[in-house]
C-alpha cells in the first residue's frame, strides 16, 4: 500500500467538505478584492485531517450542535487543544474567532491545560466542547453592539479594536479554560481510577475511555467514588515510593515494563525496523515491552490483594463511597505489583458480589457495575468469614502471600467454630488480615485478624488508612 492508497482510505485526500469551496474560493485572492487574500475558513493552521475531525466532532457532540458553529470553528476549537503547536493563521473570516483564539494562546491557564489534552482525543474534544460553547455566548452577547463582517473590519469589531471588547473576550476564554481543566481533571481522574490511566493497558483506546468518562458522568455515585480514589491513590504512591527496596544485583528473569534502560536487545532492534516501530512504541507506553527483571534476594511469590467492603445498609452514603475508593486505591497497588485483585462487597446471607480484577486489562464496565450497585441489608455477620475461602478460589489467582482487608462499620460476631475454621484457612494460603472498623469495636473480627485499627472515618490522612496502602 502505497502513500495515496492510504490517504484514500484515511479519506484524508477527499474534497472538501459541504460549503467549504465557496468559503475557500472567496478567501483567494482576485483582482476585484485583494484585501482577502490572507483570509482563512480557520483560525489556525488546519490539515485536511483537522478538518475532519471538526465535521466528525459536530456529528457526535450534541454540544457542539447546540452551539451552532461550522466544522471551520470546530476544527479551530478541537486544534488548540489537540495539537502540540497551534499556529495561527494570518488573517480569518471569523474575526471574532481569531481574536478569541489569539487571546487564548496567550494566558498561561490555557498552556496549563494543553499539557492534559495535547494529542488525547478524548480529552481535546471535551475541552473543544467547553471552548464552542464559551464562544457562541460571548459571540451572542456582543453580536449586538458591533457585527465583523470580513478582514477589514478587524480593527472595529468587539473584542478587537478597544479596550473592553479585550477584557470581555479574555473573561469568555478564562471562563472557557476553567470549564474545560475541571472536566479534563474528572476525566483524567475517572480513567486512573477505573485502570485507564497514562501507560495502563487500554490507555490508548480514545473510544473506550470516552464511554467510560459517559458513564462516570451519568452515575452521580461512581463519580464520587472516583474523585475519592484519587486521593486515596496518591497516599498509596507516596506509601509505596517510601518502601525500602534492594539494589538491582541480579538479572532474574524477564519482565513486562516500559523502563528504557531495562529493554532487551531485541525491543530496541525493533524500534529500528519501521514495521515494527510503532508497535514497539505502543508496547513501551502501555509498559508491556519485555525488560530485564532485577533483584538482589530471591522473590517471594505473592497472592492476591482481597478487599471486602462491608454493603450493609448501616455503611450508605460516605462510608460506602470511601471505603469503595480505598478499594479502587488497593487494586491500582495490585497492579503495581503484578497481583491479582479480589473485590469484595457483602452483607452478611442477603448478598455478596465479586468482581476478579487481573493485572492486565480490567473490564471497566463490570468494575464500574461493582461500584455503583449496593446491597443495603444486614446480618449480625456483615463479613464473609465463612464464604471467603471459597471467595478465593473463585478469584483464580496464584496461591501465594494474600494480603485481605476487611472495612466494615459493624460489631463482629463471630462463632467459635467459623472462627476456628478460618484461621486454619488462613495459615495454609499465608493470608494476613487487617481490618479498618468504622466507629465501632471490633468484637470478634479482632480474633481473626493480624491488625485490627478502629477508625472513625476512612480519611486518606490516617495512619490506619497509610498502613493499609503501604501493602
Amino acid at each position: 500500500m502505497d502513500s495515496s492508497e492510504l490517504l484514500k482510505l484515511l479519506d484524508l485526500n477527499a474534497r472538501p467538505p459541504s460549503g467549504a469551496e465557496t468559503l475557500l474560493s472567496s478567501a483567494l485572492p482576485t483582482e476585484a478584492s485583494p484585501s482577502t487574500e490572507s483570509a482563512s475558513p480557520t483560525a489556525l493552521v488546519v490539515d485536511e485531517w483537522g478538518l475532519r475531525r471538526g465535521r466528525d466532532l459536530i456529528e457526535e457532540s450534541e454540544r457542539l450542535r447546540n452551539a451552532d458553529l461550522d466544522q471551520f470553528a470546530a476544527a479551530d476549537f478541537f486544534g488548540i487543544a489537540f495539537d502540540p503547536d497551534p499556529q495561527l493563521m494570518p488573517s480569518c473570516m471569523d474575526t471574532r474567532r481569531q481574536q478569541f483564539i489569539s487571546q487564548m494562546l496567550e494566558t498561561p491557564e490555557y498552556h496549563a491545560l494543553h499539557a492534559d489534552t495535547q494529542l488525547d482525543d478524548t480529552a481535546a474534544s471535551i475541552a473543544a466542547a467547553h471552548f464552542a460553547e464559551q464562544f457562541a455566548k460571548f459571540k451572542k452577547e456582543n453580536s449586538k453592539d458591533k457585527t465583523v463582517e470580513g478582514p477589514d473590519s478587524a480593527a472595529t469589531a468587539t473584542g478587537a479594536g478597544d479596550l473592553a471588547g479585550e477584557m470581555a473576550t479574555l473573561r469568555a476564554v478564562g471562563k472557557a479554560v476553567t470549564e474545560a481543566g475541571r472536566e479534563v481533571n474528572e476525566l483524567k481522574e475517572s480513567a486512573a481510577a477505573l485502570g485507564m490511566g497514562p501507560g495502563e493497558p487500554g490507555s490508548n483506546n480514545p473510544t473506550a475511555i470516552a464511554e467510560l468518562f459517559k458513564r462516570v458522568r451519568r452515575d452521580p455515585n461512581v463519580k464520587k467514588i472516583c474523585d475519592l480514589a484519587g486521593r486515596f491513590r496518591r497516599v498509596a504512591q507516596s506509601k509505596q515510593r517510601q518502601k525500602v527496596s534492594h539494589g538491582l544485583d541480579d538479572v532474574v528473569g524477564v519482565e513486562p515494563g516500559g523502563d528504557i534502560g531495562r529493554l532487551l536487545p531485541s525491543e530496541l532492534v525493533k524500534l529500528m525496523i519501521p514495521e515494527f516501530e510503532l508497535d514497539t512504541l505502543r508496547r513501551i507506553v502501555e509498559r508491556q515491552a519485555l525488560c530485564r527483571e532485577h533483584h538482589s534476594v530471591e522473590p517471594v511469590g505473592k497472592g492476591p490483594i482481597i478487599c471486602v467492603v462491608d454493603e450493609s445498609g448501616s455503611m450508605s452514603g460516605v462510608k460506602a463511597h470511601t471505603a469503595k475508593a480505598l478499594a479502587l486505591a488497593l487494586a491500582w497497588i495490585a497492579r503495581r505489583q503484578r497481583r491479582w485483585c479480589g473485590l469484595v462487597a457483602f452483607s452478611g446471607d442477603s448478598g455478596e458480589r465479586l468482581l476478579a480484577l487481573p493485572p492486565g486489562r480490567w473490564n471497566e464496565a463490570a468494575l464500574c457495575d461493582w461500584l455503583s450497585e449496593f446491597i443495603g441489608s444486614g446480618s449480625d455477620l456483615d463479613l464473609p468469614i465463612r464464604e471467603l475461602p471459597r471467595m478465593y478460589q473463585e478469584i483464580g489467582a496464584p496461591t501465594g502471600v494474600t494480603d485481605i482487608i476487611f472495612l466494615t462499620d459493624a460489631r463482629a460476631h463471630i462463632p467459635a467454630d467459623v472462627s476456628d475454621r478460618f484461621l486454619a484457612w488462613k495459615q495454609v494460603v499465608k493470608a494476613r488480615v487487617i481490618s479498618l472498623v468504622i466507629d465501632n469495636p471490633p468484637g470478634d473480627l479482632a480474633l481473626v485478624s493480624d491488625e485490627v485499627h478502629a477508625v472513625r472515618s476512612l480519611n486518606p490522612g490516617d495512619d490506619a488508612v497509610g498502613r493499609v496502602l503501604s501493602l
